[in-house]
């Protein structure tokens, strides 16, 4: 069955069902906490009911069938939040007693390492996930989500005059990042420089992404193209094709990936595996100081798991919190490359602790933002890093960008 016909199920069935259902995605059917081998419709919901409590017109259907495919269902308890399980082994954890390197300040810079935007709306310390070209400039660029660069990254089209105005005009990236000790400038390596605008509920976000120019002052060709903590692949990376992408779960590629908080994974005795490329989600955003609910479609779901193929036993804390951003990479037949832009997770709300994480197509990080891959060459430009080139239009305008006297205009928020 092809992938668009299994993330045109997962949105109807997210949004069809109850306001409890927080996620869809087709996956390996758990019992007793093991995954089979058996797909299933997997239904996130905030809180397990007894059937009896269930109005009958919200009860999740026991099978769906799919075509000439009947799938059984599946639910799960979870809470999906920004990013029976079993522990791995105890060098996946050293993060909880020792921070990883990545929190520290790097120059030159280079991929997973903290970041964090400077501005007065400053809310959330994340990961730089690697450098780009920027192709309508061919300048280089740095690469993460726009919840840790943009404090509000709504489109202004949906946004309220009598709340707070925000917008990026200016805004530094900050590295290190850390929202209890911010060095203010001194540390900024660049300014915001674009964002993909999240929309609210009933439309499906795809992309939680976002730019910052790049000082060259910080940049070394020979070792800006690298992940800090991945030692076994020193390449530059190239992005997945589509076809790529949508063969990791079948063919259980190894993943890799490396972060603010947990540091480098996947190289180790553990493993990160893709489970889907399908899994829909509700997520709580800022708005204009306000927490709203959006939705996001076609999420690469990936696991961590002492064993080298699933089914298998999984294993908790794959991302936590400040990984937000982090590159998601794929061994392709030894060769590595950025399959995904690591947004968010899910948490098991009895326990607290994360079971799996989520990330973003390449493909249409790559699509909505105009950036291809940087392969560490010189032929790069850098962009004025001094001030924002700023065109204001009256209003809440709902255009991401705007065509003018040749110049490319991103939607950058709100102003007084």
């Amino acid at each position: 069955m092809d992938n668009e016909l299994l993330s045109q199920i997962t949105k109807h069935y997210h949004s069809t069902t109850p306001d409890d259902v927080v996620g869809v995605s087709i996956a390996k059917k758990r019992v007793n906490g093991l995954m089979t081998n058996e797909d299933a419709v997997v239904f996130s919901v905030k809180k397990k009911k007894p059937l009896e409590e269930i109005p009958e017109d919200e009860i999740l259907p026991s099978e769906i069938e799919v075509g000439d495919v009947i799938y059984k269902t599946d639910v799960e308890e979870v809470e999906f939040l920004f990013l029976g399980t079993e522990r791995c082994p105890d060098d996946f954890y050293t993060w909880q007693t020792t921070p990883p390197g990545n929190r520290n300040k790097f120059r030159p810079l280079q991929g997973g390492i903290s970041v964090i935007q400077y501005s007065p709306y400053s809310r959330s310390a994340g990961t730089l996930g690697f450098l780009a070209v920027d192709t309508q400039t061919n300048s280089l660029v740095g690469v993460s989500n726009n919840h840790v660069l943009v404090g509000d990254a709504f489109l202004a089209s949906e946004r309220e005059l009598w709340r707070e105005h925000t917008s990026i005009s200016n805004t530094f990236a900050i590295q290190p990042g850390s929202l209890d000790e911010n060095a203010g400038t001194d540390n900024a390596i660049g300014l915001i420089k674009r964002y993909v605008p999240i929309v609210g509920l009933g439309t499906y976000n795809t992309v939680d992404a976002a730019l910052t120019t790049i000082n060259e002052a910080d940049i070394d060709y020979d070792e800006s193209y690298k992940q800090y903590g991945i030692t076994g692949w020193t390449q530059p990376l190239e992005f997945a094709s589509t076809a790529e992408i949508e063969s990791i779960v079948s063919n259980k590629n190894h993943l890799f990936s490396t972060g603010r908080t947990t540091g480098a994974k996947g190289e180790g005795e553990t493993k990160l595996l893709a489970e889907s490329l399908d899994t829909v989600s509700t997520i709580a955003y800022d708005y204009q100081g306000v927490s709203r609910l959006v939705q996001f479609s076609d999420c690469i779901k990936f696991i961590a798991s002492a064993s080298t193929t699933t089914p298998g036993k999984t294993c908790e804390w794959v991302i936590n919190r400040g990984d937000s951003g982090s590159a998601l990479l794929a061994d392709f037949n030894g060769t590595r490359k950025i399959v995904g832009l690591v947004f968010a997770g899910a948490f098991d709300i009895n326990t607290g602790v994360n079971i799996y994480g989520l990330a973003n197509r390449i493909d249409k990080v790559a699509e909505q933002l105009s950036i291809s891959a940087w392969t560490g060459n010189n032929s790069v430009y850098f962009s004025d890093t001094g001030s924002t080139q700023l065109h204001t239009v009256q209003g809440l305008s709902s255009d991401i960008n705007l065509e003018l006297s040749g110049n490319t205009y991103w939607q950058a928020g709100t102003i007084e």
